[in-house]
């Protein structure tokens, strides 16, 4: 339960998002600074107070900063870079994404090369300010790789291959590899998503790498995913799974399969108002139960503030109450 303190700390937090300003600029999902050229950006900031077994917590930090480039250089030939910064989280400013796409005509055939996200894992644009469970399980580091795909109408595959932090004792190959579908469809004011993944190389994502003392294993424990996205007017739902294809058999999580799922419903208000709720937990991972909610109002178009309360049950027997302000601009 939350204690009183919790509730006078959240009006020094909103006190303190308050002296926290961006200028009204226009924004826009990206500007043109040349013919094929165009520069897109993301800042987030926020202030939190958390609360963890009667330890309490407060901080403001520039949870992200996105800064990306594309450019157009022919009709098939494209370029993306991505530079990303988050406070306690980055060494720097780092390159998150960089690289080449080649799409030859309208064939819906793509080739992909350089650094990028894989895709094991989809986790459906999320409406709450902190990730969901899946990302935190599933999610890779960038890698650098090569992917194939095909992208037209309605369904999206792609196979890619990369060389894993995670290698069997002894090895140092490009070892991994990661294929997903993706199907989407429409029905009056009725959108469906659905998607599933799979990857050899579970171990390799940012949750688990760090279980592997050395970055190797016995053997490669492979993981899947399963997303899907329902959308009904201004009400979303979507939900997705993720885990372990079978138990690993060494490091710290030797003899478990981390799962993790996650549910959100949110409703894009017909006023600059955004509400959204989450149900998630994880078997055999950190968190066992989570649920929170969030809401969020439009300042400005690209500009918006947003209040979230979180809370998890974890696998150690603690608990979390987790309260989030945060403002966000992006153009």
């Amino acid at each position: 339960m939350l204690n009183t303190a919790l509730f006078f700390d959240m009006k020094k937090l909103l006190a303190l998002l308050a002296c926290i300003a961006v200028p009204a600029l226009p924004a826009h999902a990206g500007q043109k600074i040349g013919d094929n050229i165009e520069l897109s950006g993301l800042v987030e900031v926020e202030a939190s107070y958390s609360e963890a077994d009667g330890d309490d917590s407060s901080d403001i930090v520039l949870a992200e900063l996105e800064l990306g480039i594309d450019a157009g250089i022919t009709d098939w030939f494209s370029v993306h870079i991505l530079f990303l910064y988050e406070e306690d989280e980055t060494d720097g400013i780092e390159v998150d994404k960089a690289f080449a796409s080649i799409t030859p005509g309208d064939s819906g055939f793509f080739i992909n090369a350089g650094r990028f996200t894989q895709s094991i894992g989809s986790f459906p644009s999320s409406s709450m300010i902190t990730d969901p469970l899946t990302l935190d399980l599933g999610e890779t580091t960038q890698k650098s790789s090569v992917a194939l795909g095909w992208n037209k109408d309605a369904v999206k595959a792609l196979v890619s291959a990369y060389k894993g932090d995670i290698q069997k004792t002894g090895d140092d190959h490009i070892n991994t590899w990661v294929g997903a579908l993706n199907v989407n469809g429409e029905l009056g004011n009725l959108t469906c998503e659905a998607g599933v993944s799979y990857t050899n190389n579970f171990a390799d994502s940012d949750g688990l790498v760090d279980d592997f003392a050395g970055g190797e294993t016995d053997d490669l424990v492979g993981g899947y995913s399963g997303y899907v996205v329902v959308g009904l007017d201004s009400v979303q739902l979507s939900g997705e799974y993720m885990a372990a294809a079978e138990e690993f058999s060494d490091g710290t999580r030797a003899g478990s399969k981390p799962a993790a799922y996650n549910v959100e419903l949110a409703w894009d208000a017909p006023s600059p108002l955004a509400l959204a709720v989450r149900v998630g937990g994880g078997d055999e991972y950190d968190v066992d139960n989570q649920y929170g909610a969030t809401v969020s109002y439009d300042l400005y178009e690209g500009v918006s503030l947003g209040a979230e309360y979180l809370r998890n049950e974890n696998s150690d027997d603690t608990s979390e109450d987790i309260f989030t302000l945060q403002l966000a601009a992006k153009f």
